[in-house]
């Protein structure tokens, strides 16, 4: 399924899980700090120059760490192989802040020279081994093919819509994220699972159902707490379409933004085979607690779809029409994407999305940008890979020729009468 939604869309985001070797070092450095108030000022210098050292060096690593982190969960096979240094360096930052910690609670005066000598040489250790891994991470880099230069791909990213979101999450309204969208929803009709079971001659895309789950749907980004969001997504009864006020009403989506693995963007409505719907739409990947898929399509609504619904509104004079006037101008996609990536991203790294280094941000923000064309058929696939074997065969049998040709094969002699 994302393989063949990777190659419909015009834009593929993933998101990767942020490494756990940030938390540690950050335990491992307040543990230190946390034992330094406990012992004597003249004692504390020496440990205080070594912290700050080690810091340096772990804010350094962890960020290096995290770039492959990101780059081997989008693929990179190379990358992979540096996964079980990464994850010892984890451990090692868990045992040295277990071993801190552990001194710090039983420390007293009797065993105070003891407890700061054995702190010293538990740093000294950690110092060794973040020297000795650094040397290894940055092979891995070299070797990798991967750019970490930090440069934005401005052909595939909107300064002003980064901006524009960057601005609705550091000044929320409320508990709301940026505008109230006014969009369509469309989910799958059933399992994507059903593919390998389709016939040669069948496009892909054909094999997959959508329906439209929200004719017309109220979607907004809300905070739950220090860097946690849900996308909220309540179903508009103002859809023209018919409702029995008394027996019906309007579903509900919320989603954890936690739950989002993966984005898919096209400007085109095709993506979905909605021919009539020519509005881009933003496909969101959800992967549930219990392991489960779940994909969900949203869609802009064509300009004007509703204003009869809303001139009848302002007939009635309901205070109401603000709102879906606001809701109409504020629809845009591309403005919603930025906002679920900035908020993600948010919860990956604990922090604000401006205390992000350019690096991660870059990372976050590259589109993989792609073929802006349907996918082909697998008959069209087999047709390329029957061309490509015939031409390797073509090539080999030309080869061999050739070298037939070279060969110096002399005649046997006649056996004389």
């Amino acid at each position: 399924m994302d393989q063949i939604l990777i190659k419909a869309s015009n834009q593929a985001v993933s998101f990767a899980i942020r490494s756990g070797i940030s938390l540690a070092s950050g335990y491992a450095i307040k543990t230190i700090s946390t034992f330094l108030d406990k012992i004597p000022e003249s004692a504390q210098h020496k440990i205080q120059n070594k912290r700050n050292k080690l810091k340096t060096k772990i804010d350094i690593v962890t960020v290096t760490i995290d770039l492959i982190k990101l780059a081997a969960a989008r693929g990179n096979t190379v990358l992979e192989s540096s996964l079980q240094l990464i994850n010892d360096l984890q451990t090692q930052l868990n045992e040295f802040d277990n071993n801190i910690n552990e001194i710090s609670l039983n420390l007293s005066g009797a065993n105070e020279k003891e407890s700061i000598k054995q702190v010293e040489n538990y740093m000294n250790s950690l110092l060794y081994d973040i020297n000795e891994a650094i040397p290894i991470l940055n092979l891995v880099l070299a070797t990798s093919g991967v750019n970490f230069n930090g440069k934005v791909n401005v052909h595939g990213i909107s300064p002003g819509r980064l901006l524009q979101a960057a601005n609705y999450i550091n000044n929320p309204t409320n508990d709301t994220i940026g505008p109230d969208f006014d969009l369509v929803v469309y989910s799958i009709f059933y399992n994507p699972s059903r593919l390998k079971y389709i016939d040669d001659n069948v496009d892909e895309l054909a094999c997959i159902n959508w329906k439209e789950t929200f004719a017309r749907s109220s979607v907004t980004i809300n905070k739950q707490g220090d860097y946690q969001y849900q996308l909220k997504i309540n179903e508009d009864f103002n859809d023209g379409r018919y409702h029995d006020d008394e027996e019906d009403k309007p579903g509900e989506m919320i989603v954890d933004l936690k739950s989002i693995q993966s984005m898919f963007f096209t400007a085109s409505g095709k993506l979905l085979r909605l021919e009539e719907r020519s509005s881009p739409v933003l496909i969101i990947k959800i992967l549930k607690q219990n392991g489960s898929e779940e994909w969900v399509a949203l869609g802009e609504l064509k300009e004007g779809e509703f204003d009869e619904d809303s001139d009848e509104d302002q007939d009635d004079n309901k205070p109401v029409d603000k709102i879906n006037t606001n809701r109409i101008k504020n629809s845009s996609l591309s403005l919603l994407e930025y906002l679920i990536r900035l908020c993600r991203l948010e919860e990956i790294e604990s922090k604000s999305i401006l205390d992000i280094p350019d690096e991660v941000l870059s990372l976050y923000l590259h589109d993989q940008v792609h073929d802006q064309g349907l996918p082909k058929t697998l008959s069209q696939k087999k047709k390329d890979e029957l061309k490509k074997i015939n031409k390797e065969n073509t090539m080999t049998m030309d080869s061999n020729i050739n070298r037939l040709k070279n060969l110096d094969i002399k005649e046997p002699k006649k056996k004389s009468k």
